[in-house]
């Protein structure tokens, strides 16, 4: 090889590395610099401002009225024949007439979490593990023996004969008569009848008797309604997990129900917050309040409706019933 081709050489392989380390610069700076920007984004964070609006053309509810509530908690909700509004909370109940003026004050010494009213007008308050039953005039009418294991009830049903209470803390729903005689326990998982068992992850376990003398319960864990005779077998259930409307979000949804007098359901949500209506068989047919109207978190948003349909909504956070009214027909 002569000088002057080795020289060449020696320049091209110069040439060489440098357009190499060049490189090596370039591509690892764009690389750390990619990195950077990728880390600040999470592809397995919820994106929550897509579900804070719901299709226009579904939301046919307003807020019509508002019950402001003198309780530190307020926690459930009752409607009578007559309209009167009952509010549990505190250690005490507020009676209200259908205008939401305050009629009475009971004071109860115990905190009760939910409450149904009968046609005689007695009021059946659900404490953590029993029932208390007031007539019309605020007096201790009748006080139910506790039930067993660890309960935790959460909501109560009536019917003409007997009376529902799920319990979330044994995970099922207790039958009783009306002198306070518990009779079964419905829903205890059954293979033979084809009935799962509830799954309920936190204290939010609801119970409704519909037009048809039908009981229907959530379970939420599963996110679905089942229906249920009166003797405790399985009929039928709807519902599933879903972010979008059509669904139920979260670990354990909807936490409330209650039903119009035409047999559709109405539906609340905790976590991700959104009240809805179904059709009989499950169907989506109309949103009540979107997830934009509630703080990311809320909970305990039981439902009653009254003779006009009107849905009656506890706002635990503003201590205060939201009343919405239908805007456009279903």
């Amino acid at each position: 090889m002569n000088q002057e081709s080795g020289s060449k050489d020696r320049i091209l392989t110069r040439v060489i590395i440098g357009v190499s380390v060049i490189g090596i610069c370039y591509f690892g700076y764009r690389a750390i610099s990619d990195n950077a920007n990728v880390s600040q984004y999470n592809p397995f964070e919820y994106d929550l401002d897509s579900f804070k609006n719901s299709d226009a053309a579904l939301v046919h509810y307003s807020v019509v009225g508002q019950i402001n509530v003198d309780m530190q908690h307020v926690s459930g909700i009752a409607i009578d024949n007559n309209d009167n509004v009952y509010v549990t909370g505190d250690a005490s109940v507020l009676q209200y007439d259908a205008a939401g003026n305050l009629q009475s004050t009971v004071t109860t010494g115990e905190s009760a979490h939910c409450a149904a009213v009968d046609d005689n007008g007695d009021v059946y308050l659900c404490m953590r593990d029993h029932i208390v039953v007031y007539d019309g005039s605020g007096a201790v009418k009748a006080r139910w023996d506790a039930v067993p294991d660890e309960p935790y009830i959460t909501s109560i049903a009536l019917s003409d004969e007997f009376v529902f209470v799920a319990d979330a803390g044994n995970r099922i729903v207790w039958k009783f008569d009306k002198q306070g005689n518990r009779l079964m326990r419905i829903g205890e998982k059954n293979a033979d009848k084809e009935i799962p068992g509830f799954i309920v992850p936190s204290p939010y376990f609801d119970v409704q008797m519909d037009t048809d003398g039908f009981l229907w319960v959530v379970n939420p864990g599963r996110h679905s309604l089942e229906n249920y005779t009166l003797d405790g077998d399985l009929r039928s259930s709807w519902g599933e997990y879903g972010m979008e409307s059509e669904g139920f979000c979260g670990c354990c949804n909807p936490t409330h129900i209650t039903m119009l007098d035409d047999g559709k359901f109405v539906t609340s949500e905790k976590g991700l917050a959104r009240i809805k209506v179904y059709n009989r068989i499950g169907e989506l047919v109309s949103i009540v309040a979107e997830v934009s109207e509630f703080p990311f978190g809320t909970i305990g948003l039981d439902l009653a409706r009254d003779s006009h349909n009107r849905i009656y909504v506890v706002d635990q956070r503003h201590k205060a019933i939201r009343i919405y009214g239908k805007n456009q027909p279903l």
